[in-house]
C-alpha cells in the first residue's frame, strides 16, 4: 500500500514583514544613538572643562595675569559649550597670594541636551583645578 501523499502547503506570504519589524527596532536604535550622541558630548564637555581648568591654574600659578588666562580659558571652553552665556571662569586664593599657596580655578559651562536623558546636573558641567604658586612676579606676566 502506497501511503497517502500530504498536501502541499503553499509557503505563507511574508511580504511586509521585514517593513514591520524596522518599524518596530528603528525607534530604539534611534534612541540608543541620540543617547551615544549626548553622553559623549557631555564627556567632552568634562574634559574639556577639566583641562582649560588646568591649565589656567598652571598659568596662574606662575604669575600669569587673570585677565588674559581667563579670556584664553574661557575661549577654549567655548569649543564645548552651547549655553547661552558661555563659558565662565573663575580664580580664587582661598589661602593668600605668596609662593606655596594654592590657587583654584572654576570652569562652568552648559554641556548638550538633547532632552531625551536626564543629565547631572541638568547639564551644567563645573571643574575645578588647584595649583600650588610657584611665582609671584612684581608685574604679573602677560600672555603670548
Amino acid at each position: 500500500m502506497r501511503a497517502a501523499a500530504l498536501p502541499v502547503r503553499r509557503p505563507r506570504d511574508e511580504r511586509g514583514s521585514t517593513l514591520v519589524e524596522f518599524a518596530l527596532v528603528f525607534p530604539v536604535v534611534l534612541l540608543l544613538l541620540f543617547g551615544i550622541i549626548q553622553y559623549a558630548y557631555l564627556y567632552w564637555s568634562l574634559e574639556t572643562a577639566a583641562a582649560t581648568a588646568r591649565e589656567a591654574a598652571r598659568r596662574m600659578s606662575v604669575g600669569t595675569d587673570w585677565t588674559c588666562t581667563k579670556a584664553e580659558a574661557e575661549s577654549r571652553a567655548a569649543t564645548a559649550s552651547v549655553g547661552q552665556g558661555g563659558p565662565q571662569a573663575v580664580a580664587a586664593y582661598p589661602t593668600g597670594k605668596d609662593i606655596g599657596d594654592r590657587v583654584v580655578v572654576t570652569v562652568t559651562m552648559e554641556t548638550l541636551d538633547v532632552g531625551l536623558f536626564p543629565l547631572p546636573d541638568d547639564g551644567v558641567v563645573v571643574e575645578t583645578a588647584r595649583a600650588r604658586i610657584e611665582n609671584v612676579p612684581y608685574v604679573a606676566l602677560t600672555c603670548d
